[in-house]
């Protein structure tokens, strides 16, 4: 009876993503349980329970400290992309217009992959400290696992783009942008890979606990746009064209200014369009 039933639990583990040396571990431990009492099978319960009980905690853990390490991996890419991009006003560039075709590409990446990592990594970050449960509902899971995963995406985008401009650039800039462009984004890029290891991990755990995962609203307490979330788009995207066009004026290029804030505020429109779903940004 316990062979079959370690059988059983060690197939219902399978089944809710937990494996290789955590299941051995898991099996291991309630072989000992079963064999030193004997109503340890009844004590126990069925295996599909037990297998649940453990992926659900072990979830909601993993994808916490998953959604931590990515942001604080994203902490340090945004460094290097900082220095770099203000770097680069020193260092002795070309203008952008005659840069070779794989730079000029790499730098519409540039400018919009950051965003994405920032807002998603942020969202993951907030949604994963906002729930302090040692259990999370499966769909709340998935949607902090989406997050966590699309912000490292869009970074590791960003710094390979970053030393893409970089390497293209080595003969018309100054060496030491050069040098530290790629050397900081190849860092960057190596904690944002290993950053990634515990997501992947996260994400193969699929718990059965039934609940909605609630929106951004819920993980910004408000929750009187949700009857109309485009509302509450419109007014980010209305902010974050002021800021772009107020900074333009700044620098003394106000029609410039104006012209990236439109498409700053057509871009958030976008990323909401196209992303909202799948990072519960609306229902």
């Amino acid at each position: 009876m316990i062979d079959q039933y370690l059988e059983d639990l060690r197939r219902e583990l399978a089944a809710v993503g937990i494996g290789g040396g955590l299941r051995r571990r898991i099996l291991a431990e309630s072989e000992d349980h079963l064999r030193a009492d004997p109503n340890g099978v009844e004590r126990f319960g069925s295996p599909s329970v037990v297998a649940n009980a453990f992926a659900s905690e072990l979830g909601a853990h993993a994808s916490r400290r998953a959604a931590v390490g990515a942001f604080a991996a994203l902490g340090v890419a945004g460094v290097v992309y900082a220095i770099a991009f203000v770097g680069a006003s020193f260092a002795h560039q070309a203008p952008v217009d005659v840069w070779p075709i794989a730079a000029a590409l790499a730098f519409a990446v540039v400018i919009f992959a950051p965003q994405v990592a920032f807002v998603a990594g942020s969202l993951a970050l907030v949604r994963s400290l906002r729930r302090c449960e040692r259990v999370l509902p499966s769909e709340e899971l998935r949607v902090i696992n989406r997050r966590t995963g699309l912000a490292l995406v869009a970074g590791l985008a960003t710094m390979a783009a970053l030393g893409l401009i970089a390497f293209e650039l080595r003969n018309v800039t100054d060496g030491w942008w050069v040098a530290f462009t790629l050397a900081g984004s190849a860092t960057a890029g190596t904690l944002l890979v290993l950053a990634a290891v515990p997501t992947a991990g996260a994400a193969r755990l699929h718990p059965r606990v039934a609940a909605e995962a609630g929106d951004v609203f819920d993980d910004l307490g408000l929750g009187r746009y949700r009857e109309d979330p485009w509302r509450f788009a419109r007014r980010v995207a209305l902010g974050v064209g002021l800021v772009v066009w107020l900074a333009g004026i700044v620098q003394g290029d106000p029609i410039d200014g104006a012209i990236r804030g439109f498409a700053e505020a057509l871009a958030c429109l976008g990323g909401f369009a196209v992303l909202g779903r799948f990072l519960a940004l609306r229902r």
